[in-house]
Order: structure tokens, then C-alpha cells, then sequence
């Protein structure tokens, strides 16, 4: 009896097997048909227009996925099919003349790149039916308007690009269904900031946001709440005067470049005792650094003025005090200075200076003497070249020998003092000679007068041999 049952199970599994395997292969003659039909319809067989297809193993289990790339095809939504094939993994569509976004069916893209195209509005519902939808590239179009539900569906989205289009109002609540959004990118739409709306509060942005860029969109101001958990912001291109004062406290990477900052004062970094990368690069106005600027950022790791071409002054307590004992500052383990216009640096840097990997002085027109002699010493390569004094001038500052760093012992002022002395005194030297040649005005000269005098008269007579009479 027992072994009856074993046969029968042993029957019924073989005959699953079977179904499961004629399932299968119904379902992969099914697919490669619409895998087909969509990579290679018949309007476009074997022309430019076809799309590359491919198959790849998709992580985490190896599962087949299906990639297919339609970018540079001049394709129009009405070329394209709305249902996708089959196990499709990621679509690329962009470089395309697509005028809306098509309504595609797929319950496996994890992917869609949309950028580069002609798309001006989002419409309720756009993407309601790409349930497993993870990210989504929308940039480099001319999207002006989203309409409220626009990313309805979409609960699974981790990744939206929306930079370089022509946002200006947003539909309240517009991110709301976005549930595990972790990278959103609004740059480069420059009416941004006139329709003055609250990421969080206003459109709906959860609280897993990680990385926020809000570059180029023209703002003059920034609040963020204190206790998001952003870990990355981007702020390049915008017209700040000041680094916001309210931005979250869990901040790692922050980048306030391009902005109108004259000073970097203490109260611009108060806030960012976090954050472990501060790029303040490419300012057009900033000039100076001041005590204390940079004393509340204790855990930085890189910090960068690159091409801040104005700046010429960096406080020797900008960091806050500094000692050889000190340990303070002791994350900071890139510098760079590169294309600034500072001349020298303060020997109370040294210990700082000496800590890091890496320090990029290349660029700086550096005043190579007795006080930054000690930049030679620097057990890492600065790549910065002396600018003056005129003898070692082009040189690298590892280069050239110590004793070229040499400081005049008068001042530069003394120097001319004493070249217009000398002038001075060499002009009233010739004066002197040249009136001491001169005759004195009380002085007559008189003339010798008599036959003898070279001045006498002198008659002449004729040859009298000449006139016989």
C-alpha cells in the first residue's frame, strides 16, 4: 500500500514537471514573439530603427532580464508599443523626438531613460501601469507642467531625474506616492524657486530621501526640517549669499559652489557638524576666510575652494586653533586650493598641512620666502610652483632650494628710500662740478693792449716792386 503511494506521487510529480516545463516553454515562444514584435517590428526590420536587444542575468538570483536600447531611433510615442516585452529589465529611449511619454505595460522594468527627448507635460497615471519601476530619468526634455498623480503607481521608485526641464508650479502632494524615493534631481529648472514650494511639507517628499540636487534653479534661500535624513545636497549655480542656516544635521557631502559668498564666516558651518565633503569651489565674489569659518566641521575629510578665483585670504585660525599637539581636524585628509588666488600660508597651517593626503596648491601665484619655507618640508606633493621672487620664478616649491626662500631684512619701502637717496645725492654731485667749472660773474677778462697785442691793427702795404712809380 505504501509503495502504491509512493508511485502515485512519483506520478503526479513527473506530470507537474512536465506542465510546468511545457508552461515555460509557451511562455519563452510567447516572449520571444513580443520581444520580437517590439525590438524588430516589421515597419522597421532590418533598418537603423530597429533596437539592440539583449539578454542578461539580472542580480540577485541570476534571473534572465531583458535590456533593450532604443536610444538615437527618432522615435515618436506613436512608434511604440505599449506593452513591453517579457521579463524587460531597462528601456532606453533617450536622444529620441518623443513628444509625450507612452503608457507602457510591464510588471518587471526596473529602469525607463526617457532623457534627451521633447517630452513637455506628465499626465495623471503616466506610469500607473510599471508597478516595478525603480528608476526614472526624465531629464533634458521640456517638461513645463505635472499634473496631481503623475507618479501614481509608483511605490517602488528609488531614483527620479527631472533635472533641465521648465518646472515652475508643482501639484501639491506631487511626490507623495513616491514611498522609498531615495535620489531626487531637480537641477537646472530655473523658475524653481519662484514657485516657492516646501519639498517635505508642500510635495509630499518622504523621509528615506537621501540625495537631493537642487542646482541652477535660481535660489536666493533654502529650508530644509533640521531632522530630515538627508545625506547629500547640491546647491551649485544658485544665487545664495550665505550658506542656508536651516539644511538637515545628518549632512555628509554638501556642495555650495558657484554661489555668491563674499566671506565664509563661523555661522555659514554651524550647522554642518557632520558633514565629511564641503565643496565651496568656483566662487565668483568670495575673497576671504575667516578666524573660526571652519572650527565646526571637526569629521571633514575633503574640503575644496578649486577655482575660487577671487579668494586671497585665509585666516590662519580658520580651522581654529591649531597646535603640534593638537588633535583637532584630524579627519581632513584632502585639500584643495588649486586655481585660487592665495600667496601664502600661515606656519600654524603646518600641522594641519602635514596630516593630509592629499593638497592641491597648483595655480597659486606663491610668494616663496622665509615664511613659507616650511611648505617645502610637507611630506606630500602640492604641485605648487613660486611665483616671486623673479629667480626661482615657475619652480616647484619642492624643487627649488631652500635657500632661495630667503626674506629681505628691510622693508621694500627702505629700498626705494634708498635708491631716491642715491639719485638725490648723484644729481647735486653734478650740479656742484658743473657750476664749479663756470666762471665767477665778478671776473673781467682784459685784453692786452699795445703793438705788441695780438689785437693791434695791422696795415698792409702794397709790393712796391709791383709799382715802379
Amino acid at each position: 500500500m505504501a509503495s502504491l503511494e509512493v508511485v502515485r506521487g512519483l506520478t503526479f510529480a513527473l506530470l507537474l514537471t512536465q506542465l510546468l516545463a511545457a508552461h515555460v516553454a509557451q511562455a519563452e515562444t510567447i516572449d520571444a514573439a513580443e520581444t520580437d514584435r517590439f525590438c524588430y517590428p516589421e515597419s522597421s526590420r532590418n533598418s537603423r530603427r530597429s533596437c539592440e536587444c539583449s539578454n542578461v542575468s539580472a542580480s540577485p538570483w541570476g534571473n534572465r532580464a531583458l535590456r533593450i536600447d532604443c536610444s538615437y531611433k527618432d522615435f515618436r510615442a506613436a512608434d511604440l508599443s505599449p506593452l513591453l516585452p517579457l521579463y524587460i529589465d531597462s528601456l532606453e529611449l533617450s536622444w529620441n523626438a518623443l513628444d509625450s511619454v507612452p503608457v507602457f505595460t510591464s510588471d518587471s522594468l526596473h529602469q525607463l531613460n526617457l532623457r534627451h527627448n521633447n517630452v513637455t507635460q506628465l499626465v495623471a497615471g503616466n506610469f500607473k501601469q510599471l508597478t516595478s519601476l525603480r528608476e526614472l530619468y526624465l531629464g533634458w526634455n521640456s517638461i513645463g507642467k505635472l499634473e496631481a498623480g503623475s507618479f501614481d503607481g509608483l511605490p517602488h521608485l528609488q531614483v527620479l531625474d527631472l533635472a533641465h526641464n521648465n518646472l515652475h508650479l508643482l501639484p501639491g502632494q506631487l511626490f507623495g506616492p513616491l514611498l522609498v524615493l531615495g535620489t531626487l534631481d531637480m537641477s537646472w529648472n530655473r523658475r524653481f524657486n519662484e514657485s516657492g514650494e516646501d519639498l517635505y511639507t508642500a510635495l509630499g517628499v518622504n523621509w528615506k530621501l537621501s540625495t537631493l540636487r537642487l542646482d541652477a534653479c535660481s535660489l536666493h534661500d533654502l529650508h530644509l526640517p533640521v531632522n530630515a535624513p538627508l545625506k547629500e545636497l547640491s546647491l551649485r549655480r544658485n544665487q545664495l549669499r550665505r550658506i542656508p542656516p536651516q539644511l538637515p544635521e545628518t549632512l555628509l557631502r554638501l556642495d555650495i559652489s558657484d554661489n555668491l559668498l563674499e566671506e565664509l564666516l563661523p555661522e555659514d558651518t554651524a550647522n554642518l557638524t557632520q558633514v565629511r565633503q564641503l565643496f565651496v569651489e568656483d566662487m565668483p565674489v568670495l575673497q576671504r576666510v575667516v578666524a573660526n569659518a571652519l572650527t565646526h566641521v571637526d569629521v571633514l575629510e575633503t574640503l575644496s575652494f578649486q577655482n575660487s578665483r577671487q579668494l586671497s585670504h585665509l585666516d590662519a585660525e580658520a580651522f581654529g586653533p591649531i597646535t603640534t599637539t593638537s588633535t583637532k581636524k584630524s579627519a581632513l585628509r584632502s585639500l584643495s586650493f588649486c586655481g585660487t588666488m592665495l600667496r601664502t600660508f600661515n606656519s600654524t597651517l603646518a600641522p594641519l598641512f602635514a596630516q593630509l593626503a592629499e593638497l592641491d596648491l597648483n595655480g597659486l601665484p606663491l610668494q616663496c620666502d622665509c615664511e613659507l619655507v616650511w611648505l617645502k618640508q610637507l611630506p606630500v606633493q602640492t604641485n605648487g610652483r613660486c611665483y616671486k621672487p623673479a629667480r626661482i620664478r615657475g619652480m616647484l616649491v619642492t624643487s627649488a632650494r631652500g635657500d632661495a626662500f630667503s626674506c629681505d631684512t628691510w622693508p621694500r619701502w627702505a629700498y626705494g628710500l634708498v635708491v631716491l637717496s642715491l639719485i638725490a645725492l648723484s644729481a647735486a654731485g653734478i650740479y656742484l662740478i658743473v657750476m664749479g667749472l663756470r666762471p665767477h660773474r665778478g671776473v673781467t677778462m682784459r685784453r692786452k693792449v699795445g703793438a705788441s697785442s695780438p689785437y693791434a691793427r695791422v696795415t698792409i702795404e702794397p709790393n712796391r716792386q709791383e709799382n715802379p712809380h
